[in-house]
């Protein structure tokens, strides 16, 4: 809240903008707004990886998992200016929730009931019989859901299955593989698999972060919206994205210290 406080002071809003930014601040996180607001726009420094560590842990995350982890995205997270403790929270919970929890880099595609395919797909498929052949059947189910989709082809050209989601924030389409290896310098077009490796998936999670404005919005703790910028069908999951978002949040209490500091 200092932020609001000082803007007020500078000019940049009325007392009456600063008292409702403030208030809207408080009803959506509580406690957490003041973490955040006092250490949100610091600057980077050299204890990226040690709030990353921290984050990772206080996400739930399991520590084996957390150490693998935490000097990849350090790395990545610096690239693209995931750098300030708001920036980190949103990203690791982000990253945290589409990967369950750190441990799935690939979108299996595995579905086990008609009901539950046209659950997650409703448009794409609304009715259970046309869902009966897809059962078990996690290519056939990724090349009708995912055909004509981010630059893919129609269903028989294998598009839908071959540039599934992969990553810690999913690549999903032919176009964004592209994309994100242009950027990246790294053949994801034409080798979609390297992106489930820990290195990339990390790497191309932040790359999308960036390149979908994420940032911004952390900055400005718009967790929902965050939420809606992903492809993964499950989006709707808020509860449980804010719910890994206020464990990130924690490390931030736990270490003041250190979040002055990045």
């Amino acid at each position: 809240m200092d932020d609001i406080e000082a803007r007020a002071a500078r000019g940049q809003l009325t007392g009456m903008q600063a008292r409702q930014e403030i208030l809207a601040l408080r009803e959506r996180f509580g406690a957490d707004a003041g973490v955040v607001m006092q250490w949100a726009m610091q600057p980077r420094g050299v204890a990226l990886r040690e709030l990353l560590a921290k984050t990772l842990q206080a996400s739930g995350i399991a520590p084996r998992v957390a150490d693998t982890f935490a000097p990849l995205l350090s790395h990545a997270c610096a690239r693209f200016d995931i750098c300030t403790p708001a920036r980190v929270a949103a990203f690791v919970a982000q990253c945290a929730f589409e990967s369950r929890g750190f441990v799935t880099l690939e979108e299996g595609m595995l579905y086990r009931t008609p009901e539950h395919i046209c659950a997650t797909w409703p448009e794409r498929v609304p009715d259970p019989a046309h869902a009966e052949r897809m059962v078990g059947a996690p290519q056939v189910l990724a090349d009708t859901v995912y055909n004509g989709c981010w630059g893919n082809g129609d269903a028989a050209s294998g598009d839908g299955w071959r540039y599934r989601g992969r990553g810690l924030i999913r690549l999903l389409g032919r176009e964004t593989y592209r994309d994100a290896g242009a950027a990246l310098g790294q053949p994801y077009e034409q080798q979609p698999d390297l992106v489930a490796r820990t290195p990339d998936a990390c790497l191309t999670a932040a790359y999308l972060w960036h390149a979908r404005g994420l940032n911004e919005l952390a900055d400005r703790l718009e967790i929902d919206a965050i939420a809606r910028h992903t492809h993964d069908p499950r989006s709707n999951a808020l509860p449980e994205r804010r719910a890994l978002y206020r464990g990130a949040l924690a490390a931030l209490e736990q270490s003041p210290g250190q979040a002055r500091h990045l």
